[in-house]
């Protein structure tokens, strides 16, 4: 194995973050990520019940929350619904995790579930930020954007939205009756969510697949989780990715890369464009180029040592 290069050095200035994801075991490693980061102040946390089974993927969250000793942060479930759900077979992965020890098993050290719906949740826990915010969003649109209709003041308070969706690749990875494949699921799960998000005028940072799929769980990463398995984070992220591969061979680090990119920005190269998405036919949820959409900035390239040097590292935490 190569030697590991020294690290980059983290953007150290504490900014509050909210995440908002959906559940899945790339998710809960992002989750892990966000909270290592010392420049990330986690503020909240809101989960779709979509790339998971959310009774399961909301205890999960707890007890990572738990682990960190967090216990006032809180996470929120969405009531949004979907147009079109994931596959069961993709959502069944997230109970995979449940036989991991991911924190403790004391209720009082976890983290709670918040008694507001996600989208009240979500648009209080940035509102009440003297800062604004950055939300990573690593699921579908639809709980963002009900919150940004809860609360229109939302989106001034917003900084950016790092956000995995979507797909400038000929193929995306949605597969279903009647479609041609060329959608991202987490814009296919409600296409009209994410082109509402979009038409916000918001800053977005989007992470579409062709990126992120550079980022694979290959043997080079699992060798340095392992053999810094002396390390919490470390053994159990490499448990988690065993687990993930062991169920789809060609797993990636799909939500995990733009949650890295908050403490690591220079990871990527990011590029402009105009976008919009395929509202009907076989190609809906299609995220395609057109200077007539809404400008996004998106992450066009990924230094992948950089990317496995620095995960590498700070799942050394502890």
């Amino acid at each position: 194995m190569t030697k590991l290069m020294e690290p980059l050095q983290p953007n150290l200035k504490q900014h509050p973050v909210f995440f908002d994801m959906d559940g899945a075991i790339d998710d809960m490693i992002g989750l892990l990520t966000l909270m290592a980061l010392d420049n990330c102040k986690l503020t909240g946390i809101a989960l779709t019940n979509a790339n998971c089974f959310s009774e399961c993927a909301v205890t999960q969250i707890q007890r990572i929350i738990g682990l960190f000793g967090q216990r006032d942060l809180q996470v929120a479930i969405s009531n949004a619904e979907p147009v079109n759900q994931f596959p069961e077979k993709w959502r069944a992965k997230s109970r995979l995790l449940s036989k991991l020890a991911l924190g403790p098993d004391d209720e009082s050290q976890l983290g709670s579930i918040s008694k507001m719906e996600a989208a009240q949740f979500t648009a209080e826990k940035i509102l009440e930020q003297d800062e604004n915010t950055t939300v990573v969003l690593t699921g579908p649109a639809a709980n963002l954007i009900n919150a940004i209709r809860l609360y229109p003041a939302v989106l001034q308070k917003i900084d950016r939205i790092v956000w995995m969706a979507g797909a400038f690749l000929a193929n995306g990875n949605v597969i279903a009756p009647d479609h041609d494949g060329s959608a991202e699921w987490n814009i296919f799960w409600d296409p009209a969510s994410a082109r509402d998000l979009l038409r916000t005028g918001v800053k977005i940072v989007l992470f579409p697949l062709d990126v992120c799929c550079q980022v694979s769980v290959d043997n080079y990463l699992l060798y340095h989780l392992r053999e810094n398995s002396h390390f919490r984070l470390s053994q159990l992220v490499c448990d988690m990715l065993e687990i993930a591969q062991n169920n789809h061979p060609e797993y990636c680090m799909w939500d995990v890369l733009p949650c890295l990119f908050v403490g690591y920005p220079d990871i990527v190269r990011l590029s402009n464009t105009s976008i919009d998405i395929e509202m009907r036919g076989t190609s809906m949820g299609n995220m395609f180029k057109t200077s007539k959409g809404a400008p996004v900035h998106f992450a066009s390239f990924v230094d992948d040592d950089k990317f496995y040097n620095c995960f590498i590292e700070l799942m050394k935490k502890f």
